[in-house]
């Protein structure tokens, strides 16, 4: 609308590049390409981060098998990686940030209230490993992006023949995959070659040493207090060796695993169940309603009937209260604010229902995946199906059905007034 035509290119491309399901706004880049003076260069990516964008150079160049010009553009990716490092850990540094409203439950002495303080802040700076490696319009982050570094590094400089910083780099890769046999072999090799009075010497690069030594440092301060004060932790490292994480949380965490892994088969055969049963339901022509009687006992204590199908102008409607503890809630709320995606379950829609909100949301196999791959607490994926089957027993109850409820869907969700 101001006669900048260059600018809104360039905006409409870094909205589109975050958001690449957008058909509204590949339209309006269509109708930016085919304006007259707009170059091709005006279509950048203006929150491009510079260590990601020197990454993705050096790999391209590694795949087309130019050794020299990937080295140049990984090795500029590394110095660029620490200085956002650097200033993402230096945001952690900052007042206690307490969830929602709970500051106005908030009680705890001084002890109490600085060790929560400190673990937020160190939990907040292992947070850039996923913060650094995240790309825009990808749901999940670089999976151990600064090792992945070193490892197309050796062999970059393997092929330029630089055998001396072949074997520095897969060196500084085996800190954090001490057992990669395949690195372990290349290791071998390049010594050979060079020889042993010769690679013996050559050590790991110093910053990198400083870097996992640190980030295990804050590693067992978190894990100790996860185990000590359940203050939750979730490591965004594959790398982290089994012996920082104390063998009581080792021990529980093996068990949240094997029972997430569980509950995601059981949720896997019941989906398979209910297509099934819808199938054969949808054969049949039965009328549901002389199944459903409603009024019968909630099951549960303190569960509590607010309004029911009258109230709502329907059939088959109740609203239900005292079904969670608040404690409960929160931790919902707190699984939410970490799983849940923008217009889920609506095709990406941020405002399916009335442009006034953003809507949020999850669903319960999304949760407990996130919870095998360490995205958020177990304990809070578990909950969520605790809940939503605790739901499927006291409406089973309540309306008095003669045959079992399945659930279709689950969904938790959250709306957020737009100001």
């Amino acid at each position: 609308q101001m006669n900048r035509p260059a600018q809104a290119a360039a905006a409409a491309h870094t909205f589109f590049v975050a958001n690449p399901g957008h058909q509204e706004m590949r339209q309006n880049l269509e109708y930016y390409q085919a304006m007259a003076g707009v170059r091709e260069d005006d279509f950048t990516d203006l929150e491009a981060k510079p260590h990601l964008t020197e990454f993705r150079l050096g790999v391209r160049f590694y795949t087309d098998e130019q050794p020299a010009a990937a080295i140049l553009h990984l090795e500029k990716a590394l110095e660029e990686y620490f200085v956002a490092d650097t200033e993402c850990r230096a945001l952690c540094e900052g007042p206690y940030d307490y969830e929602g409203y709970n500051y106005l439950e908030y009680n705890a002495d001084l002890f109490q209230a600085i060790t929560d303080h400190y673990m937020q802040v160190l939990s907040c700076k292992q947070g850039c490993v996923t913060e650094l490696a995240s790309q825009p319009g990808r749901e999940k982050p670089l999976e151990d992006f600064l090792p992945s570094h070193f490892n197309y590094l050796q062999f970059a400089y393997y092929n330029n023949g630089n055998y001396e910083k072949a074997i520095e780099c897969a060196k500084t890769y085996l800190l954090f995959f001490p057992n990669d046999e395949v690195m372990n072999q290349n290791l071998a090799y390049y010594t050979a070659v060079l020889g042993e009075n010769l690679a013996g010497p050559i050590q790991p690069r110093e910053e990198i040493q400083a870097y996992r030594q640190r980030s295990l440092m804050e590693k067992e301060l978190l894990f100790f207090s996860y185990d000590v004060f359940s203050i939750p932790f979730v490591d965004p490292d594959t790398w982290t060796p089994e012996e920082v994480i104390p063998k009581r949380l080792r021990e529980k965490q093996k068990v949240e695993r094997e029972t997430a892994a569980r509950i995601s088969e059981e949720i896997g055969n019941l989906m398979k169940e209910i297509e099934t049963l819808v199938e054969e339901k949808a054969k049949e022509s039965a009328d549901m309603s002389k199944f459903i009687r409603e009024g019968g006992p909630l099951v549960y204590e303190g569960a509590s009937v607010t309004m029911n199908s009258k109230t709502l102008n329907g059939s088959q409607r109740v609203v239900v209260d005292g079904v969670l503890s608040a404690e409960e809630c929160r931790e919902l709320q707190r699984l939410t604010n970490a799983a849940a995606s923008a217009g889920d379950g609506y095709r990406g829609k941020t405002s399916p229902h009335t442009p006034s909100e953003t809507f949020y949301g999850v669903t319960v196999l999304k949760a407990l995946k996130l919870g095998q791959e360490g995205k958020v607490p177990l304990q809070s994926a578990y909950l969520y199906y605790n809940v939503t089957e605790k739901v499927r027993h006291m409406m089973e109850s309540y309306f008095r059905l003669e045959v079992p409820l399945h659930f279709s869907y689950s969904h938790l969700v959250c709306r957020t007034a737009i100001d």
